[in-house]
């Protein structure tokens, strides 16, 4: 804290800037003298409507000196102030004499003068540069980001086949919400087919296609959610945090906590018809407004900026009443078809209004073709191939034909083809890396189905 206590008012009007719609936190500052621990988290709040400031401490400080003001504020792990001036007030006024009057520590009359000398020893930055040159050079970190449209569908089509109209459609959504000064609310996008297909893969491949096309978005992050561990009432906490005097409060909250730590972040609430309504609603102003309300034991609670997100939710819900919908009126390359019937689809199935009037994008994932599937597998078979430590170099047509018509498609997708090579080939890849190590195999059909080396 005694960084705070010798701050100058430029540095508390830009902490007081940083502070409002957001907590900032400081971490391993000093405390009071006689407070135990001696080092502790503090954070600054300002609400952005009244100008209330919160100073925060970590709670479980203890404290044994002799300020009343500053045991309550221990105690309590926070202390409320009309303004951030009453609060830079309290800290000089309170804070100050009791870091001033602890032996060894020298005090204000102690201190040593600054004189003519000592100002004109040290030269200014702007006698070494051009600081304004330097700041028109500075990237904003909250600054607009270009992505090429064309080479994002490029980079999201590589890693997920076969549903290049939904691809497309989200690269658009991408790259609008990137190219945004200053965005109003985060991106929300809802994807609708049956399972298998790609829904969650394409949100798992944002981030990696972003940092491929455009290195500076390489701070976006991903957070997959899995809606059907949010089926009770009570789980609400699991993503906001319980509030003061509740089970699990100061735990975290799995959503809070990730766009605290990165508002630049891919939410994925998959399968978001199984969460508990409840569940539903607390992410309506987040969607409407880009904030998001936390259950922060305070009066004015906190709230996290979401603005930079991308929401992602899938469904199976009517996948194929609405694939069929769309196919009877050839709609879907036509935005404004698929607006209507996803919306119209996903109402009738049960998603609450206020989640479906909230949603920017809708992206459609048809069944998968023979030929998808195929190539899809071929992948698969690679990668079970690496985690027996296999290189796989070339695979015979014949062993996917075989595998495929040996296997179920109807109802799952593409998800079980990694089991289904495992199943097929897993006893060939093992006695592979027994005989030949690393060596790279070509996989023949047989029968039997087995490696051989590439080379050979």
């Amino acid at each position: 804290m005694i960084q705070f206590l010798e701050g100058s008012d430029t540095q508390y009007d830009d902490l007081e800037r940083r502070s409002r719609n957001a907590c900032v936190v400081f971490r391993d500052q000093e405390m009071p003298p006689g407070a135990n621990p001696d080092k502790a988290r503090i954070g600054f709040e300002v609400a952005p409507d009244t100008g209330a400031a919160l100073l925060l401490v970590d709670h479980g400080v203890v404290y044994s000196g002799s300020s009343v003001a500053i045991r309550e504020w221990l105690s309590a792990g926070e202390k409320h102030f009309s303004s951030f001036a009453a609060l830079r007030a309290w800290i000089r006024d309170c804070l100050g004499p009791c870091y001033h009057a602890a032996p060894g520590r020298p005090t204000s009359d102690s201190l040593p003068a600054l004189t003519l000398a000592d100002t004109t020893s040290t030269p200014s930055p702007g006698s070494l540069t051009d600081v304004d040159a330097v700041r028109e050079k500075l990237e904003d970190p909250h600054g607009p980001i270009y992505v090429d449209e064309t080479a994002l569908f490029r980079e999201l089509s590589r890693r997920v086949l076969g549903q290049d109209e939904a691809l497309r459609t989200m690269s658009g959504a991408v790259c609008r919400h990137l190219a945004r000064r200053s965005p109003r609310r985060p991106t929300t996008v809802f994807a609708v087919g049956p399972t298998g297909v790609g829904k969650t893969r394409t949100a798992e491949s944002v981030p990696p296609a972003l940092r491929a096309v455009a290195p500076k978005s390489a701070e976006y992050g991903y957070l997959r959610l899995d809606m059907a561990e949010y089926q009770e009432r009570h789980r609400v906490s699991q993503l906001i945090g319980s509030p003061q005097g509740y089970v699990g409060y100061g735990d975290g909250a799995q959503l809070v906590d990730r766009l605290r730590d990165n508002p630049k972040t891919i939410v994925l609430f998959d399968e978001i018809e199984k969460a508990h309504p409840d569940v539903l609603r607390c992410l309506m102003n987040a969607m409407d407004a880009g904030r998001l309300s936390t259950a922060a034991g305070t009066t004015a609670g906190r709230e996290i900026d979401c603005r930079f997100a991308l929401f992602f939710f899938t469904s199976n819900l009517d996948s194929k009443g609405t694939l069929d919908d769309l196919e009877q009126r050839s709609g879907f390359d036509q935005p404004v078809i698929v607006d209507e019937v996803c919306r119209r689809r996903l109402r009738a199935a049960g998603v609450p209004p206020e989640i479906t009037g909230r949603i920017g994008s809708f992206l459609v994932y048809r069944p998968l073709t023979h030929e998808t599937r195929a190539e899809i597998l071929t992948l698969a078979i690679a990668r079970v191939g690496k985690e027996y430590g296999v290189q796989v170099a070339n695979i015979e047509p014949e062993v996917v034909a075989a595998i495929l018509n040996q296997s179920p498609s109807d109802g799952f997708g593409a998800r079980p083809d990694e089991y289904i090579a495992d199943a097929f080939l897993g006893a060939a890849f093992a006695e592979s890396a027994r005989r030949n190590g690393s060596e790279p195999v070509r996989v023949v059909a047989g029968p039997p189905m087995r490696c051989e080396p590439a080379n050979s």
